[in-house]
């Protein structure tokens, strides 16, 4: 679990919670190739509870290796979770 605080000062966990197998191509891909895994990231805000969760993918192994500020883009970017 990684923490984040956004433009707003509230403070998000993030983690990640699956990933994709690659397997199946979301969309026909030039040359027949597959898709890598992706991660499924999800941020959870701690410091306002009535926000509701946002997931997003990224590529597998990637998340350790994001900085703080990555991490705050790709929290804008997120959309909400079902």
């Amino acid at each position: 679990m990684r923490w984040v605080t956004d433009d707003a000062g509230r403070r998000w966990g993030v983690e990640r919670v699956g990933r994709t197998s690659g397997i199946l191509p979301p969309k026909h891909r030039e040359g027949g190739q597959f898709p890598e895994p992706a991660d499924i990231v999800r941020f959870s805000c701690e410091s306002d509870r009535r926000e509701p969760p946002r997931e997003v993918t990224t590529r597998a192994g990637l998340l350790e290796q994001l900085t703080d500020a990555e991490l705050r883009a790709l929290l804008n970017i997120a959309p909400r979770a079902n």
